[in-house]
C-alpha cells in the first residue's frame, strides 16, 4: 500500500491489514508537491508552474507503477524493487532529487524538455479540463494534470482556454498503414532482408524467399573461400546442394555449428551437411561444461569480403517466410576481416567463455554508413552498447524480438518511456507465455508490447532506434544470449537503412490486431492464426495441431 512515493506499508502478517503506525520511509529523497521547501532547491526557483505541475505528475506516476504489483524486498529497513534500492530508482528516473545542486539542474533540464503541450489541467469534479497555462485552473485544489490521450470524448473543455479551437482534444495519430511492403531494401553496398511472418502458413523446403535466394545466390558466386557458422541446419536441400557445388568448383568451405546435450544437433540435417563437407567443428568439447551455452551464430564470409548475418537459422521455417527474421549482407572487407578472427577461434576449438576478445572500433563504411560488430559472450553487448543505445534514445524505440528476459534492458526501457520516447515491443506467443519474460512488466507502465498470433515465430533480433540506428544479429536479449553463447550483433548507423526496418516493423505491427497489447494468445491455438494445421509443434509440448488440447476449443 502506498500513500505516498516515499511511505509504503508492509502486510507483514499478510491479513491484509496495514500497520500505519510503523510506516517505512525512503531517506535523503524528496517528492516535489505544493509544501515544497523551496529554500532547500534554489535551482528549482527556475521552473515555471506549469513545468512545477509537470514534475509532480511524472513523480508521482513514476512512483505509483514502480510500486504497483511488484515484489518487494526489505533489507536493512531499506527498499528492494527489481533488485535496485527503490529511492535510487527514483533520482536515476529523473523525477526526484536530492539537495544536491547538481541533481537539481538535471531534473531542471529534464522537465525543460518534456513535451508540456500534450498535457491539460482536468477537474475530476467538474469534468472541464483546461490548458495548462490556465492561471485560474491552476489556482483550483482539485485540478490534476493528464496527458490529453486520456481525455474522454463527453468532457467538456474550458470556454476560455480554448475559445475559438475546434478541436480541443489530442487527435490519435493514425499509424500508418503498409498495403505492401518490400523484402529487401539495398543501400550503399548493404543488403537488407525482411522475412515476412507467416508469409507462408506452413514451412517450405524450397528457397522461394528473396532472402533465400539471395543467399543461395552468394554461396553460388563464391569463388575462392566460405566460411560460416550456424546453429544447424534443417529442410534446406537447395542450400545444401549449393555448398557442395562450391566445395566441388574449388571453393575452400569451412564451418562450424552447434552440439547439445543429446551428442548431436538441435536439426537433424546437420549431419548430412557434416557428412557433405567434412571440414567442420562444433562446440562438442563443452558436452560436459557444467554452464550450458550454445553456438548459436547465424553468419557467412564470402571470398574474404562480405559478411551475410542475423536472426535467420538455415532452416524451412526461418527461410522460408514461415517465421519473421531479417537478414543483412554487408560488403565491407573490414567488416568481414572482423568476423574472420572470431570464425577461426572457434573452428580451432575456442567457443564461448574460451574465445578472446577481438579488438575493433567503429568502421567509417561510408560518408553516409557507419558499423560496428559485436560477439557474446566476450563483448557484454548487452551492458555495453544495447542499453547505452536505449539510453540514448530520443523519439523511438522499435523492437521485434524473439526473447527478452534481460532486466537491465527492462529497466531501461522504462526509463526511456518516462522520459517520452515512443517505445514499442513485438514479441513471440510462445515466449510471452514464460516466467522470465518481461513484457508484462512493460505493459504495466503503459509501454506497448504486442504478441504475435500467427502459427509462425517472431524469431527476429532486432532493433531500430530514431532512424538513426539498426541493430540486427543472432542475440535474443537475455542473460545466456549476452554471457554464455557465441552470438553475433552488428550495428548499423544509416538513416535509410533504418527507416526501411522502420517500415517493416509497422507492417507487422499493424497485422496484429490491438488485443494483443493486453492478451497473449497461445502459441499453437485457434487464436494463433494456422497453428492447428501446419504440422509444427508450436509451443514445444510434443502434441502437434489437433492432438494439442489448445486446438480444440478457441
Amino acid at each position: 500500500m502506498m500513500n505516498s512515493p516515499f511511505e509504503i506499508y508492509i502486510d507483514e502478517n499478510r491479513n491484509l491489514i496495514f500497520d500505519e503506525k510503523t510506516p517505512i520511509k525512503l531517506t535523503n529523497i524528496y517528492y516535489f508537491n505544493s509544501n515544497t521547501d523551496f529554500k532547500k532547491f534554489p535551482k528549482f526557483k527556475s521552473l515555471s508552474q506549469e513545468e512545477k505541475f509537470l514534475l509532480e505528475y511524472l513523480a508521482l506516476d513514476k512512483s505509483k507503477k514502480l510500486i504497483k504489483n511488484r515484489y518487494i524486498k526489505l533489507k536493512n529497513r531499506q527498499i528492494y524493487i527489481l533488485g535496485k534500492e527503490y529511492s535510487k530508482l527514483l533520482l536515476d528516473s529523473n523525477l526526484y532529487f536530492t539537495e544536491d545542486i547538481k541533481t537539481q539542474e538535471k531534473v531542471i533540464e529534464y522537465i525543460k524538455s518534456f513535451p508540456i503541450e500534450n498535457f491539460v489541467l482536468f477537474n475530476p469534479k467538474t469534468k472541464h479540463y483546461h490548458k495548462v497555462s490556465c492561471k485560474q485552473a491552476q489556482d483550483d485544489n482539485d485540478i490534476i494534470l493528464m496527458k490529453k490521450s486520456k481525455l474522454r470524448p463527453n468532457w467538456e473543455p474550458c470556454q476560455v482556454c480554448f475559445k475559438g479551437e475546434k478541436e480541443q482534444q489530442k487527435p490519435q495519430i493514425e499509424e500508418e498503414k503498409f498495403e505492401k511492403i518490400e523484402k529487401s531494401f539495398t543501400t550503399d553496398k548493404i543488403k537488407i532482408f525482411f522475412f515476412e511472418l507467416n508469409n507462408i502458413y506452413k514451412p517450405c523446403n524450397k528457397c522461394k524467399s528473396i532472402g533465400c535466394n539471395a543467399l543461395k545466390q552468394e554461396i553460388d558466386n563464391a569463388k575462392e573461400s566460405i566460411d560460416f557458422a550456424i546453429y544447424g541446419i534443417n529442410n534446406q536441400p537447395q542450400i545444401i546442394n549449393a555448398l557442395v557445388n562450391a566445395k566441388n568448383r574449388g571453393v575452400k568451405i569451412r564451418w562450424v555449428c552447434d552440439f547439445n546435450e543429446k551428442h548431436g544437433n538441435y536439426y537433424p540435417d546437420t549431419l548430412e551437411l557434416q557428412r557433405k563437407i567434412l571440414n567442420f567443428n562444433s562446440d562438442k568439447q563443452y558436452e560436459f561444461n557444467n554452464e550450458t551455452a550454445i553456438m548459436h551464430n547465424k553468419f557467412f564470409i564470402f571470398d574474404n569480403q562480405k559478411v551475410w548475418t542475423g536472426s535467420a537459422n538455415i532452416t524451412s521455417t526461418d527461410l522460408s517466410e514461415y517465421n519473421s527474421n531479417y537478414a543483412i549482407l554487408i560488403d565491407n572487407l573490414e567488416v568481414a576481416k572482423i568476423y574472420k578472427q572470431e570464425f577461426e577461434q572457434m573452428f580451432n576449438s575456442n567457443f564461448h567463455k574460451f574465445k578472446n576478445k577481438i579488438q575493433k572500433g567503429k568502421i567509417e563504411h561510408s560518408k553516409n554508413t557507419k558499423i560496428e560488430v559485436f560477439f557474446s559472450p566476450k563483448d557484454n553487448i548487452i551492458e555495453n552498447k544495447i542499453i547505452p543505445v536505449i539510453k540514448s534514445a530520443k523519439e523511438y524505440i522499435y523492437i521485434p524480438m524473439f526473447f527478452i528476459t534481460y532486466k537491465g534492458i527492462q529497466e531501461s526501457l522504462i526509463n526511456a518511456h518516462y522520459r517520452g520516447v515512443e517505445i514499442k515491443i513485438i514479441g513471440d506467443a510462445t515466449n510471452a507465455r514464460t516466467k522470465h519474460t518481461i513484457h508484462r512488466e512493460l505493459r504495466k507502465v503503459g509501454i506497448k508490447a504486442k504478441t504475435e498470433n500467427q502459427a509462425g515465430k517472431m524469431h527476429a533480433k532486432t532493433m531500430i532506434i530514431d532512424d538513426e540506428i539498426s541493430i540486427i544479429g543472432s542475440l535474443n536479449y537475455t542473460k545466456s544470449g549476452n554471457k554464455k553463447n557465441d552470438e553475433n550483433i552488428v550495428v548499423i548507423y544509416n538513416k535509410d537503412i533504418a527507416k526501411y526496418l522502420k517500415s517493416t516493423f509497422l507492417y507487422t505491427w499493424n497485422k496484429i490486431p490491438n488485443k494483443y497489447l493486453n492478451y497473449d494468445p497461445m502459441a499453437e491455438s485457434l487464436e494463433s492464426i494456422g497453428s492447428c494445421f501446419d504440422n509444427i509443434d508450436n509451443d514445444f509440448d510434443d502434441k502437434i495441431d489437433m492432438k494439442d488440447s489448445s486446438c480444440l476449443y478457441k
